[in-house]
């Protein structure tokens, strides 16, 4: 559920059992959004993490603070010139909308003793930090010395005022039942989100999920005046249940009691900022991944798009070039016709000795004739030059080609953001990214493969093309190495020191093979298998790219097989 006044409620009363007369000993702005205060209230220190990222504003309790940059911010500064040392007072909501406002009392050794209100405000796009002091703004975490939205000012020196309401009420204003009175016509969905635009900081799921408790205990909507004293009966005698949501495992959603309207598997926990910490945590791993998965694919894509049409200009000058021999043909019978030409002829038809046919040939009027045959070589050897020099060059391009495609099949394998660096590092290496690492002397990380545990057996599995390199020529020449046929694929290899794999781990080492292969979902996927000797890398070929002869094939249904993953190993022994 999105982090409304009901949670932040809650939420408040949690932190400021925690924080209440404790000391900021630190505070460090990781990034733009994350502002982080160590805490020590008397008995242990706790870290308050404040974020105002748009798609994921919170306040809550972290064991983590992230790197902070060299040079603190600005905001961060002004924070530890005011509140260092200062004392947390109260944390509490602001009723009943998504403001937290935090009273901290300043250490007076700094010789500035009066009151300090930290407002955090939690609104999505509107999301913001605040300092004030005798109700005036000292300065904020973004969108100072503006107008925020246009309507309030935020700017220093100024009175903080609240953002607009847009005309909500708060839950307890008896003004509430008149506005209901107006949707009794409204069924429960309709009720639900009529319900949220008329109170203030209510999100449309609690709305819904109070109408929803309400006609369950057999009670009729349309009872104005009954809704109300059971709205507010709900939002201050609830008790908390904070729980994260889960389908097939993974976090989808989390709730500061048991909401009827959301289906899923629930974990609890005892504090609502655990719950908050495990689900946030998880979001913002998902983000990472996700949107460095996206870069990737834009700096392949990019990539690709490039080689194309370098591919394309070349099999352009490719295609020129084999009217080579059409030039030198016209040459040598202009050479072998030289008397019947005069200068100032456009054109000449001969007679063509090889294959008894008549060939027009424009001449230019300005030349001899034999100036028009020299001209008629020159381009022939410069187009036979073209053609020698372009196939070399084609065959480099389709090499590349192929290899960002093969990129673009690894990133679709990764699972999380650790494999997904992997690939970074291997477009560090070649040079689709730059990279900032300015020590020379600065080891490069060992690369790591999947290891499989099979019936005893050892299965690896590279998860990109360098770790792919580095997996095979790490292999001993009798283990078994597998490769998805005619599909980009991640190379595997099965340890072989027994003399004969049993038939069983081939299969396994051949559906892990296929899960992480370009074929994986057009159904069964055909695996190439051969002995680690009889596959070969070319001189100067790309990153991942073998040959291989002597091989045979078995047809498999991809499998992950994860309950046989024993984790990441070093490539090398």
């Amino acid at each position: 559920m999105p982090q409304d006044a009901l949670m932040l409620k809650y939420l408040c009363e949690e932190l400021n059992t925690v924080f209440s007369g404790g000391k900021i000993n630190r505070i460090v702005e990781p990034n733009v959004d994350q502002t982080v205060f160590t805490v020590f209230n008397g008995k242990k220190t706790y870290k308050l993490l404040i974020d105002v990222n748009p798609s994921m504003p919170r306040i809550s309790v972290t064991e983590r603070e992230g790197e902070s940059p060299l040079t603190a911010p600005n905001f961060c500064m002004l924070l530890r010139k005011h509140l260092l040392n200062a004392t947390i007072d109260k944390i509490a909501i602001v009723p009943f909308d998504r403001i937290v406002k935090i009273d901290i009392t300043p250490s007076s050794e700094y010789f500035d003793d009066k009151p300090k209100v930290l407002f955090v405000e939690l609104m999505g796009r509107y999301s913001n930090i605040i300092l004030t002091e005798d109700g005036k703004i000292l300065g904020g975490n973004r969108g100072i010395n503006m107008f925020d939205n246009g309507i309030r000012p935020l700017i220093v020196g100024k009175e903080y005022v609240f953002p607009p309401t847009n005309n909500k009420l708060i839950y307890s204003d008896e003004k509430i039942i008149g506005l209901l009175e107006k949707a009794e016509d409204y069924g429960a969905e309709e009720y639900g989100n009529y319900l949220a635009s008329v109170v203030s900081g209510l999100s449309v799921l609690t709305a819904k999920e109070i109408v929803e408790r309400y006609i369950e205990s057999g009670k009729d909507v349309k009872n104005a005046k009954d809704f109300f004293i059971f709205l507010n009966g709900f939002i201050e005698k609830t008790e908390p249940q904070p729980n994260v949501v889960k389908n097939n495992g993974e976090i989808k959603d989390i709730c500061a009691f048991n909401y009827k309207t959301i289906d899923g598997e629930r974990e609890y926990f005892n504090s609502l900022y655990t719950a908050e910490d495990v689900f946030f945590t998880e979001k913002s791993k998902e983000k990472e991944y996700r949107g460095l998965k996206d870069r990737l694919n834009a700096i392949c894509n990019t990539n690709l798009k490039k080689q194309k049409k370098k591919l394309s200009s070349l099999k352009t000058k490719e295609k020129d070039g084999q009217k080579a021999e059409e030039n030198r043909l016209k040459g040598e019978l202009i050479i072998a016709n030289i008397y019947k030409i005069k200068r100032g002829d456009k054109e000449i038809t001969v007679d063509n000795y090889y294959d008894g046919t008549t060939l027009k040939i424009e001449l230019d009027e300005r030349l001899s004739p034999a100036e028009n045959s020299q001209a008629y070589y020159k381009k022939y050897n410069k187009q036979k030059r073209t053609l020698d020099a372009v196939g070399p060059q084609i065959a480099e391009a389709e090499n590349q080609c192929a290899y960002i495609e093969s990129l673009l099949s690894f990133i679709s394998f990764c699972d999380d953001k650790e494999d997904l660096i992997e690939i970074k590092k291997e477009l560090e290496t070649v040079g689709f990214i730059k990279s900032f690492v300015q020590s020379k002397t600065k080891k490069t990380a060992t690369a790591q493969y999947r290891a499989y545990s099979v019936e005893g057996y050892t299965v690896k599995v590279g998860r990109n093309n360098a770790e792919n390199d580095k997996l095979c020529f790490s292999a001993k020449p009798t283990d078994l190495w597998l490769h998805a046929k005619e599909y980009h694929s991640s190379h595997v290899i099965i340890e072989n020191d027994n003399g004969v794999i049993p038939d069983k781990v081939l299969k396994v080492g051949a559906e892990i093979c296929a899960y992480y292969s370009a074929g994986r979902d057009g159904g069964k996927v055909e695996i190439a298998y051969t002995e680690r000797k009889n596959v070969k890398k070319p001189p100067k070929s790309p990153l991942g790219f073998f040959i291989y002869n002597s091989y045979k094939s078995v047809l498999v249904s991809p499998d992950k097989h994860e309950n046989l993953l024993k984790g990441l190993f070093n490539a090398h022994k």
